[in-house]
């Protein structure tokens, strides 16, 4: 069995952080998105993974060498001039699949414990194209309702049984391929569920899994997040990630200084200031008579004076627009609590 983690987006909701850095290098504990779901595959021995770039796509590659290349083999495909969409992305892969009988697919943006055994079981049982993890919405979330009854899928948008939310994560017959539209760029859902659900030419498979899970799309769920997972943390439902140790009620880098409220401090950060329900990246400074309160900071800012809340704060790049607002060599971007 191969892994396929879609990581191709630009993560624009997340700007101004993902102007300079990959969304799926924003760290989440410690532990960049994009690792939680490298060590999701390989906790189930999964090994061999293949990942879809386009954004920043370098790094991402350095960053998966470096730290699990001991552990899994990696394939990336580079969409080079334009992203393919979930659809084209696997359609571009094909040769990677050509010996497989199906494939795990996890979006690289959210933060799933995907129970991939279970899956498999779910699809094979029906002989369906593919089985999807699907959850119970939060209340007033926006969502595109996928109806299951029984065991199955029965429509995207309308159909029989309950409405359920996509969480993200599939395991895909490679039968696909004979239901993949011929062009560059296609959506797994719009050009293949939804048609085969349609005309009665395959059927959909699901579990239900309200289990932990987060989609990093904004700030506010990126703090949201952070919060959940670091009181799972402090229950010892989560390992802390290597190289980081629970310090009171916050995660902490072992080579950071400093204390916290409800917060995580990464490397070689010092915090000599207030800090609360916060992010703290990697070699920051907070020096003292400043005050974070459920701030996003990214690597290598240090601030020397002032109170913020609700702001991301990245050091200032010409890849930032002019617009946005500048203080002291930092961009400073409000969100709403």
């Amino acid at each position: 069995m191969k892994g396929f983690i879609l990581a191709a987006g630009f993560g624009t909701r997340l700007r101004p952080i993902t102007y300079t850095l990959p969304k799926p290098l924003v760290p989440l504990l410690n532990r960049p998105l994009i690792g939680w779901a490298v060590e999701s595959f390989i906790a189930e021995g999964v090994r061999d993974l293949i990942v879809n770039l386009h954004h920043l796509p370098e790094p991402m590659e350095r960053y998966l060498r470096d730290h699990y290349g001991d552990k899994a083999d990696f394939f990336f495909s580079r969409e080079e001039e334009e992203i393919l969409g979930t659809g084209g992305g696997i359609r571009r892969i094909r040769p990677q699949l050509a010996e497989e009988a199906e494939f795990f697919l996890v979006n690289g943006d959210t933060v799933q414990f995907p129970r991939w055994a279970e899956l498999r079981h779910a699809r094979m049982e029906k002989n369906a194209l593919a089985a999807l993890t699907l959850r119970h919405a939060p209340p007033d979330d926006k969502f595109t309702p996928v109806y299951f009854d029984d065991g199955a899928v029965t429509g995207f948008g309308s159909g029989s049984g309950e409405a359920m939310m996509f969480a993200g994560s599939h395991v895909i017959s490679t039968r696909v391929f004979e239901h993949l539209p011929d062009q560059e760029f296609s959506g797994i859902v719009e050009h293949v569920y939804m048609p085969i659900l349609a005309n009665g030419s395959e059927r959909l498979a699901g579990i239900v899994d309200d289990g932990l899970w987060f989609d990093i799309g904004t700030p506010q769920r990126y703090i949201s997040a952070s919060a959940a997972l670091l009181d799972a943390t402090i229950r010892g439902d989560l390992a802390p990630a290597e190289g980081s140790h629970m310090a009171g009620n916050s995660l902490v880098h072992e080579t950071a200084e400093g204390s916290a409220e409800h917060s995580t401090i990464g490397a070689r950060s010092v915090i000599e200031g207030e800090v609360r329900e916060s992010i703290v990246w990697d070699d920051c400074r907070i020096a003292a008579g400043v005050r974070l309160d459920r701030c996003i900071v990214a690597h290598g800012v240090e601030i020397a004076e002032g109170e913020y809340r609700n702001a991301v704060i990245v050091p200032d790049h010409e890849a930032i627009p002019a617009e946005l607002e500048r203080s002291g060599g930092l961009v400073i971007a409000q969100f709403r609590g």
